[in-house]
């Protein structure tokens, strides 16, 4: 029964979190490089974005207890970056949908410049590090998988988005070095789709046994 409910909710946050970072992909394709500032643009990039934040944290920790006893630990610290990249972002996005579109639209926004999500600024640093943190969360996690081919493929994908951290980071002081992050939309839903497909695969096999 336990595995049986690490495999479902494996699965669903799997599946939301592929779901919900193609329906961030579409309009930050749209935008370009450029960082959202219109209020529907915020609103189409940081919505999807604040969901994906506890979906991601999730498949997490449903990878840990997952993983066989021997790749726990590396899953366990995948978990406490995933952790802290939940915090960031979400603090990113709250104040981005609470705070800089409401006054944006109020035409006030300048009482809160400290706030503003623009380029080189406080928040989108936070932000930088919050996604440095998914990366560094994958790519601790990836030595859970190698069982199958599926596993390494997953694995492969773990690692390629887990070396884009330092591209992440190096964003907030060269705004143009993100057209390398960019593979982030190329490895991310790659991984988390093939992982809904391994934990719906399991659920299969369980069902069978």
């Amino acid at each position: 029964m336990a595995q049986l409910s690490i495999f479902k909710i494996g699965f669903w946050s799997g599946l939301a979190c592929t779901v919900l970072s193609i329906v961030y992909i579409i309009p930050q394709l749209i935008i370009g490089i450029e960082l959202p500032s219109s209020p529907r643009d915020l609103l189409l990039i940081q919505g999807p974005s604040i969901i994906l934040a506890p979906s991601f944290l999730i498949l997490m920790i449903s990878i840990h207890h997952f993983a066989s006893d021997d790749r726990k630990i590396w899953s366990h610290i995948g978990v406490a970056f995933a952790l802290a990249y939940f915090i960031f972002v979400a603090i990113v996005y709250f104040v981005g949908l609470t705070i800089q579109v409401p006054h944006t639209i109020q035409g006030d926004l300048n009482k809160y410049e400290l706030l503003k999500y623009v380029p080189k600024s406080f928040m989108t640093a936070i932000d930088a590090l919050g996604y440095a943190s998914m990366s560094l969360a994958m790519l601790f996690a990836s030595p859970v998988f190698n069982k199958s081919k599926l596993q390494n493929w997953i694995r492969r994908l773990f690692i390629a988005n887990g070396i884009l951290a330092p591209v992440i980071l190096a964003t907030q002081v060269y705004p143009k070095i993100a057209y390398i992050g960019g593979f982030w939309i190329i490895t991310f839903p790659s991984a988390t789709c093939l992982l809904a497909i391994m934990f719906r695969q399991q659920l299969r096999v369980n069902a069978a046994d």
